[in-house]
């Protein structure tokens, strides 16, 4: 992980999928949050593994070799815990907004 914003970043938030191809439902699909210890400063990067609570839900999933693992932040808090990104901020309501606002004036 790359931290290209101009502030610290504390906690990062995810929500992942684990999903095979041809699937229409995921075998797994939860979010989950890490805590960097010391934080990340502006420009630095990271590299994190982090393993599944083998009792948690993403430890028991059953998923075969070829699913796939993907992962989209949704949230970033900086160093006072305060969110400098938050994607569920923009609800779907607000998008079918937008995209009304776009057909009418673009």
């Amino acid at each position: 992980m790359k931290n290209n914003t101009d502030k610290a970043i504390s906690r990062v938030f995810f929500n992942g999928v684990i999903a095979s191809d041809g699937r229409s439902v995921p075998w797994l699909e939860k979010d989950f949050n890490y805590e960097i210890a010391g934080g990340l400063e502006p420009g630095e990067e990271a590299t994190w593994a982090l393993a599944p609570n083998k009792f948690s839900e993403w430890g028991q999933v059953d998923a075969p070799a070829d699913a796939v693992f993907t992962v989209t932040v949704t949230r970033v808090n900086g160093a006072g815990k305060e969110a400098l990104f938050d994607a569920s901020a923009f609800t779907e309501q607000e998008n079918s907004r937008l995209e009304d606002l776009k057909k009418k004036y673009l």
